[in-house]
């Protein structure tokens, strides 16, 4: 990605983030970008494009960090899922305003929205592949439904976090980790 590029996303992420789809203007971004306005339009033609970027990247980051948590060959099963559990709060701790965008911020447009929530469905299918696996494996009790296992981890980590930053509090720590994997033992054969 050109640094041009990247800084225009860094500062798209912050202003939706920070105001929301509706208040956040092309005019601003680029002045935050420090950036013309010509060369903003040279890369997304409308907010709505440039919205949409940013949330498709900050998702397949998700993914991609989830993914090579999952990938880990040099860890047990019981291992991975601690991990995959650890990942998603350090990405979640190193990328608040993302977290803040993909968890609470609607564009206020129903198709724009419902978009968003597809690319999200792609996070949720590696999930749902990966417990699947793991239930297969025997190690996920055979009577749970895996969907909504997916739904409640990511609900427990993801709501866990926002409480945290929005209560301005440390995201990743002990406690807060070894509280998740309380709730995960049993369930996730975390031991």
């Amino acid at each position: 990605m050109s640094k041009k590029k990247e800084l225009i996303y860094e500062s798209a992420l912050n202003a939706f983030a920070n105001h929301g789809y509706s208040y956040t203007t092309m005019d601003a971004i680029a002045e935050e970008a420090k950036v013309a306005k010509g060369t903003l339009y040279y890369h997304f033609k409308t907010k709505e494009e440039l919205f949409l970027y940013v949330n498709q990247k900050g998702v397949q980051m998700l993914i991609d960090s989830v993914a090579e948590a999952i990938k880990n060959p040099t860890l047990t099963p019981q291992q991975r899922i601690v991990h995959v559990l650890d990942e998603h709060l350090r990405f979640f701790s190193e990328n608040e305003k993302l977290c803040t965008l993909l968890l609470t911020i609607t564009s206020g447009d129903f198709e724009r929205d419902v978009i968003i929530r597809d690319l999200l469905a792609n996070y949720f299918t590696l999930m749902e592949s990966y417990l699947g696996q793991l239930q297969q494996n025997g190690l996920i009790d055979s009577a749970l439904e895996v969907q909504t296992l997916v739904s409640a981890f990511f609900g427990s980590i993801a709501f866990t976090v926002l409480r945290k930053m929005y209560r301005k509090e440390e995201i990743y720590t002990d406690d807060t980790r070894n509280t998740l994997l309380s709730m995960c033992k049993g369930v996730l054969g975390v031991h």
